[in-house]
């Protein structure tokens, strides 16, 4: 399937092979790793969008949730705006508990290692080799939590030849993003590669109290050793830290009612006083400050028939985060979270072939052990809640999978995975007397102030966790996840395929943000999710276009629902169904034209969902928008002097979707467009050279909503997360080769 000239690795994910010209109309191979060896994207059944670090560097893409902008299917956001918690989900599977120790059905990984830490999943890139995005159930060879599906993203590797470079962006908002690396070879048979990111700029949420929030201040480091003393190993190990210190926790504010001419203001009696988007008054003035550092050590042992791969994984993650959940001058809501956690991994892998055959089996390990503080204060009722946990859990699986021909056109792929989880959770839940009272007569009667009488079932024998004392749960779970596919070629550069996959996600506990939870509420089941799929992949017009689509129906037993009513969390079994399909476009139609567009549409609905005592109804799903679609258009020229000029204009649009499983209108965002737009120029320099860029991200400053919460039956108000305003910048590089 190599149309053209063949780019010299694989290192070559992209619309076009990067070392093609301008000029170029052929499409190029695109290599992805998919089922744990090197293929072309053309040849593997299974639904993937995949791109090169140029193309991550040509979108402006910081950090792993931007990768969405340019994925059907995929959705991106974090709970306040600030990636304090990053939540994705793949086909309307996610998960949007914001607690610190949940883990979330749409895994991702980095190098080959899972992240347990939705904390940490806010990853950011610099010096990315490619990004790998992976839909539907990948329980099999990827085992941990990928009941949706997953994203790879892959660090570029040390070279055997001496390479550098150095990136530099200047924007608004004082935004000063370096970013640079250098790599090349110690010994004969050692070669290093270091790289580091760190990116400033001051906030765009106007904060009149203090700070403007959601600001950048990340530092990120990483420094590679690759060994090969053999023919026969090949060693990595890879050494990371990251440092982020940011004003966090900012919400725009509005009266619940607002919108209806019902109330305008809260039930305490404030008012808008900052109507516009991205404006408040943080009291207090919140914080994300995070350290992360870690370790990945991957051996590869190759024999003439078979090879083995170990990866051993370490991370410590601490975190503390502190939030005003009233986005006003009034003090009627504040959150703060703290994390100190550790997640190590290993996987053992044999990869074998036959000459009619393609097999893989392993081992995988992982221990989660994290300890946790939340703390809810509530002036209004005089009461705060401070929960202290724990959990650790130990998981390990055996898999495997075999590829086998069936005829030249028919290969049938047949995989499983035992899984056995162990988890350990402790929580001591207590309430106590509210930090800021309320001056004045308090606003509800029967909840005066500095009392936790509310805070108790008035039953001794069903207790609330809050008054329950220190409560230990276990779980073990066991179970297996599986895939049976036939993949058809009935001519060349033309792929279809029918798959079904059984993916499933351990049960869990959840964490009482408010203390109002029974005993009995506190964990949850494993949830089980049957995909059924069907799919097509062909090469057109001599390789000038390329299309990718897939359709699938899910059948979702005891989906892990995370249900916010009022101010109680949950993450509660329900069933849900999903049905739907993305299709993916790629042309070149000419000299140094380029376009891409995606489309997903979706239906996802949670059945049965209790609104009220004895009052059930379906649900729409949260995150799951009907309808996302994403486009982008290219087209490069070369000059005289052998400079490339590039044009570049990309978009996305998405629907309207929900954020909360009890579906409500204050919960409901809103549909909305963006628009980014890039020019560029590149000059060779001998065997070196320079790159100078200009760009606009969010072209129309479009208001949008990232995320919105309910608080109408407490506070009389809700809260909404917009996304950053237009963004205009411009970008340096300089290449050393």
């Amino acid at each position: 399937m190599i149309r053209g000239k063949k780019c010299s690795t694989a290192i070559l994910i992209s619309f076009f092979c990067s070392s093609l010209p301008v000029h170029s109309q052929v499409l190029e191979e695109i290599i992805v790793t998919a089922q744990k060896r090197e293929q072309n994207i053309q040849d593997v059944g299974v639904s993937i969008s995949a791109f090169t670090g140029a193309r991550v560097r040509a979108m402006g893409w910081q950090s792993s949730e931007d990768i969405a902008a340019q994925t059907p299917g995929l959705i991106a956001t974090s709970f306040s705006g600030d990636s304090t918690v990053s939540l994705f989900s793949i086909r309307g599977v996610g998960q949007n508990d914001f607690a610190d120790h949940q883990e979330a059905p749409t895994a991702v990984y980095v190098d080959g290692a899972y992240v347990g830490f939705t904390g940490a999943a806010g990853i950011q890139l610099y010096d990315v080799e490619r990004v790998e995005v992976l839909r539907g159930p990948q329980g099999t060879l990827f085992g941990r939590n990928a009941t949706g599906g997953l994203i790879h993203i892959i660090s570029k590797k040390p070279t055997r030849e001496f390479e550098a470079y150095a990136d530099l962006t200047i924007a608004e908002y004082n935004q000063l993003r370096f970013e640079g690396a250098i790599s090349g070879p110690l010994t004969e048979n050692l070669a290093a590669r270091f790289s580091l990111l760190q990116d400033k700029a001051d906030g765009y949420f106007d904060n009149a109290l203090g700070d403007d929030a959601r600001d950048r201040d990340f530092t990120s480091a990483r420094l590679q050793l690759d060994y090969s003393p053999t023919s026969w190993l090949d060693a990595n190990i890879a050494l990371r830290a990251t440092r982020s210190d940011t004003v966090a926790g900012a919400y725009d504010f509005h009266p619940a009612f607002e919108e209806l001419d019902d109330m305008l203001t809260d039930f305490q009696g404030t008012p808008n006083n900052f109507p516009g988007v991205n404006d408040g008054a943080l009291n207090p003035t919140g914080v994300n400050d995070q350290e992360a550092y870690g370790g990945t050590t991957t051996l590869v042992f190759k024999a003439d028939d078979f090879t083995v791969t170990s990866i051993t994984d370490f991370t410590d993650l601490e975190k503390y985060y502190l939030e005003d959940s009233n986005g006003n001058e009034s003090r009627s809501l504040d959150y703060f979270t703290d994390q100190d956690s550790t997640q190590f991994s290993q996987e053992f892998r044999v990869n074998g072939e036959t000459r009619n055959s393609r097999w893989v089996a392993g081992f995988y390990y992982l221990n989660l052990d994290g300890d946790y503080v939340s703390f809810l204060n509530a002036p209004t009722f005089g009461g705060a809640v401070t929960n202290s946990y724990s959990l650790e859990t130990d998981s390990w699986s055996l898999f495997g999978q075999v590829e086998y021909d069936l005829s030249d056109t028919l290969t049938l792929v047949t995989g499983a995975r035992f899984v056995k989880d162990n988890k350990d959770y402790s929580l001591l839940s207590q309430c106590s007397p509210a930090t800021v009272i309320p001056v004045g007569e308090p606003w509800l009667p029967g909840f005066p102030p500095n009392d936790c009488s509310i805070f108790t079932s008035g039953d001794p024998t069903s207790p609330l966790a809050v008054e329950a004392g220190p409560i230990s749960l276990q779980s073990n779970d066991e179970d297996i996840t599986a895939t049976v596919s036939l993949n058809y070629v009935p001519k060349e550069n033309l792929l279809t395929y029918v798959k079904f996959s059984r993916g499933m996600k351990g049960g869990g506990f959840t964490n009482p943000l408010d203390g109002f939870l029974f005993l009995d509420e506190l964990s949850y089941k494993p949830e089980i999710l049957h995909s059924y799929e069907v799919g097509v992949k062909a090469d057109l017009w001599e390789g000038r276009a390329r299309v990718n689509a897939s359709a699938f129906y899910y059948d979702y037993q005891d989906y892990q629902g995370f249900v916010f009513q009022g101010i109680t969390t949950q993450v509660k079994n329900l069933d849900a169904e999903i049905y739907g399909g993305e299709l993916e476009f790629f042309l070149s139609p000419a000299e140094g034209w380029e376009f891409a567009a995606g489309l997903s549409l979706m239906e996802a609905t949670v059945e049965g969902v209790e609104l009220a005592p004895g009052i059930f109804e379906d649900q729409n799903m949260i995150t799951a928008p009907d309808v996302s679609v994403n486009f982008l258009g290219r087209y490069g020229w070369q000059l005289r002097n052998g400079g490339n000029v590039s044009a570049q204009i990309d978009g996305v649009y998405v629907d309207e979707q929900q954020y909360n499983t009890n579906n409500s209108p204050l919960t409901l965002g809103e549909d909305y467009t963006l628009w980014n737009a890039r020019v560029g120029y590149e000059h060779p320099h001998g065997d070196n050279s320079w790159e100078v860029a200009m760009f606009v991200n969010n072209l129309t400053d479009e208001e949008y909503q990232t995320y919105r919460f309910d608080l109408s039956d407490f506070f009389g108000y809700a809260l909404l997360v917009y996304g950053p305003p237009r963004w205009f910048g411009a970008e340096f590089r300089y290449n050393w080769n």
